[in-house]
């Protein structure tokens, strides 16, 4: 069988997540081969590769969430995961607090301009806030607002785009929980701890650690299966004061902290799915 990994660039063979999903396709005789979004173009609805066509393949694993071209790469292949539509569909952490309801708590939101003034921000979501891109990925557009000259920054750079705004949820400051979940099951499960700031994400260099998968993390991922029938998440939940806070959901999300972390085989686990 032959099957693409639909990345942002093809010179991706190093990258963890895609270098595993590579190795555990060998080994299951699928031929994965990695195709950047960035590397490809599209003429008269036919998708060109290095000044090739690329032929339709059996499988497709879609690591890449933005843009139109990823959606043309996604249907190359007879079966794909994630699904497309559920990348494009969840990739928005908005939308995803519209669909997504859960048994534990979640932080206050707003949704807003971020021309909107801090005041009426703080009416609803406290001070200090969480400003989030409804797009972002691996931390890179999370701020924590703790003063005006922070929140004035902020405006500078997102002036006329749309942000999350969020309570801060102070008990759980630099550490969250990550788990792996494949089709609601909970396939391993960390929690990371900043080395430094608030932000927990492995790839700003957070320590991670094996964390117990409870019957709260287990109802967790089975819940959110039943409202996303999504493949595979990474799924974020912080400490609250009386038990884990629901934080968003990953819908393409790395592997190399849980298999490290949690000692598990989650690339192999994903492999499956395709057979």
């Amino acid at each position: 069988m032959n099957g693409y990994i639909i990345e942002k660039y093809s010179n991706m063979n190093n990258a963890y997540t895609s270098r595993r999903l590579c190795e555990e396709g060998i080994k299951k005789g699928i031929d994965m081969r990695i195709i950047g979004v960035y590397d490809v173009l599209c003429a008269d609805g036919r998708l060109f590769y290095k000044g090739k066509a690329l032929e339709s393949a059996q499988l497709v694993i879609n690591r890449y969430k933005y843009g139109n071209l990823k959606d043309r790469l996604a249907a190359l292949g007879r079966v794909s995961v994630n699904n497309i539509g559920h990348i494009n569909k969840y990739v928005d952490k908005s939308r995803q607090l519209d669909i997504i309801s859960s048994a534990m708590g979640r932080p206050v939101s707003l949704l807003a301009n971020a021309g909107e003034s801090m005041e009426k921000i703080v009416d609803i979501v406290g001070l200090p806030f969480i400003a989030k891109g409804l797009c972002g990925s691996q931390g890179n557009m999370v701020y924590l607002i703790e003063n005006r000259a922070q929140y004035d920054d902020i405006q500078k750079k997102f002036k006329g785009q749309e942000l999350l705004f969020q309570q801060f949820i102070e008990t759980s400051r630099g550490r969250d929980v990550r788990m792996l979940a494949i089709r609601g099951e909970v396939v391993g499960c960390m929690q990371r701890t900043a080395k430094s700031g608030f932000k927990a994400n492995f790839a700003l260099g957070a320590d991670v650690t094996k964390y117990p998968v409870d019957s709260d993390i287990k109802k967790a991922a089975q819940d959110i299966y039943a409202q996303t029938q999504a493949d595979v998440l990474g799924i974020d939940l912080l400490f609250g004061k009386d038990g884990y806070v629901f934080c968003e959901i990953n819908i393409t999300p790395g592997i190399e902290g849980i298999e490290t972390a949690a000692g598990v085989n989650a690339a192999g686990r994903i492999i499956e799915l395709l057979n």
